[in-house]
């Protein structure tokens, strides 16, 4: 995969003129060159409401039990609004049967002020079945206008839902998954591999904290071995064919931030911040960013701080690009890669990321079967530095390599144990650009052919004599 900045998308226009002027969408879902926050974000969203309930076509009334709304039922057709209203009080909500179209998705969204739903002891706050083409919209910028707290599953995408978008929402204590998009096998065939295909996923801009289980759950994680159902047996699940996780803020998630899984193609996780990660420490569920079985994709310009895992977990195809991301403090490693589905694939490339402090190596790599290449990244004092012994050395720490005899190509690469040989502005603040006296400065290997347009922060790659080292360009 190594023209990987393709753009996909749902179309966004809204028929009615005066619900375009409310429901605006802008381009940021495809435009690559907004910067990921360099500071913390504000603890919640305002609660600016996008919409004014009469402009909604059907609002969603109070109930004390499960508010059911069945888009067929209602005669809900593509452009409908279905707004949340500030004034009503909700436990949980369920929404099925809603089919927009490309050109007028289906709109769920809030009015008169931020929408809440609290779901304590409920198996979900929120949840979309049987539905395509529609749009979950909170608000717009840092604006949180829906907020789910509480039920087993936040917000839940399922029974063959497809092509839709979800932004701008709060998503808080739930038992497990924040968001959960998927459609596990059963015995009906129509739920298995190769009779549906979950396509054209967005989130971004969400901010979704304090989970049981992961932030993010998108696909399902046996994609090489299926589940196993009662009287049918082993059930091979759907796949995903595009995906977009994007400028979502995620805190205090008990498993991994985020995890994909069975996308085969499109899938892209770029500018997210992710703050300790997998905190209750489950083992092999406690990584910052992890692609499971069966995906390839892309992960770029993400900041991961803080947890007992991972930072970002390649276990899927033998195909990802990782690059521009920041990763502090990883409690194992900063980036593992290891194929395990496919091995005649492009294989893994990892370039211009910044290390800092993980636990034990920088990066892992166990591609035994594909080719594998390490450029222009920051690696500052891994764990594993001072404790490994021959026949390793402390150089392993930084790139350490299942055997000397795997496919992989390294150059370029700042390796130092001392954080202030790097010239970091001030990474004790936050601020991970280079100063002008930095060893990283003009120092990278040419990534033209990787078409990596952007550092970290938004800026220009080469904007100097050559190539900058890691995350950000001087």
């Amino acid at each position: 995969m190594r023209t990987p900045h393709y753009t996909f998308g749902i179309a966004r226009a809204i028929a009615a003129l005066s619900l375009i002027l409310l429901f605006q969408c802008t381009d940021e879902s495809v435009d690559p060159s907004g910067m990921p926050p360099a500071g913390p974000m504000p603890a919640s969203g305002s609660t600016v409401s996008p919409s004014l309930c009469d402009a909604c076509t059907y609002v969603v009334p109070s109930s004390t039990g499960t508010a059911i709304v069945d888009g067929a039922a209602l005669n809900l057709k593509p452009g409908s609004v279905i707004c949340l209203s500030a004034a009503n009080k909700y436990v949980n909500v369920l929404f099925r049967n809603l089919v927009g179209t490309g050109a007028e998705p289906i709109i769920i969204t809030n009015c008169g002020g931020a929408a809440s739903v609290v779901a304590t002891g409920k198996p979900y706050a929120m949840k979309v079945e049987s539905s395509k083409h529609f749009r979950i919209k909170g608000g717009t910028g840092s604006t949180y206008g829906i907020k789910l707290i509480g039920g087993h599953m936040g917000l839940t995408l399922e029974k063959f839902s497809t092509i839709f978008e979800v932004n701008n929402i709060e998503v808080g204590n739930s038992g497990f998954a924040g968001i959960m998009a998927k459609t596990d096998p059963t015995c009906d065939d129509a739920t298995i591999r190769g009779n549906f295909v979950m396509q054209n996923l967005i989130f971004h801009d969400n901010y979704v904290h304090d989970t049981g289980g992961e932030g993010l759950y998108i696909g399902n994680s046996f994609y090489e071995t299926g589940m196993y159902r009662e009287g049918c047996g082993y059930r091979l699940p759907h796949t995903i064919e595009g995906l977009k996780i994007y400028n979502n803020r995620i805190e205090r998630s008990g498993w991994d931030a985020i995890q994909v899984g069975c996308a085969i193609s499109g899938a892209h996780v770029y500018r997210n911040r992710i703050e300790n990660y997998g905190y209750l420490n489950v083992t092999y569920q406690n990584n910052g960013i992890q692609f499971s079985q069966g995906t390839r994709g892309i992960c770029y310009r993400n900041l991961i701080s803080k947890g007992p895992g991972i930072g970002i977990n390649v276990v899927g195809f033998g195909d990802a690009f990782v690059h521009d991301n920041v990763i502090l403090n990883a409690g194992t490693f900063g980036i593992f890669c290891d194929e395990r589905n496919t091995r005649d694939l492009p294989g893994f490339t990892i370039a211009n990321n910044t290390i800092i402090n993980p636990a034990q190596d920088g990066i892992r790599m166990y591609n035994e079967y594909v080719p594998g290449v390490i450029y222009n990244n920051i690696i500052v004092n891994p764990g594993s530095f001072a404790k490994y012994v021959y026949p390793r050395t402390p150089n392993d720490a930084y790139v350490y390599k299942i055997n000397k005899y795997i496919p992989l190509t390294m150059s370029n690469n700042l390796l130092t144990t001392d954080i202030l040989t790097v010239g970091f502005k001030d990474a004790a603040n936050g601020n991970y650009r280079i100063t002008e006296s930095s060893p990283a400065r003009d120092q990278g290997r040419d990534v033209s052919s990787l078409d990596i347009m952007f550092d970290y922060y938004g800026l220009s790659r080469l904007r100097g004599t050559a190539y900058d080292i890691g995350a950000t360009e001087y």
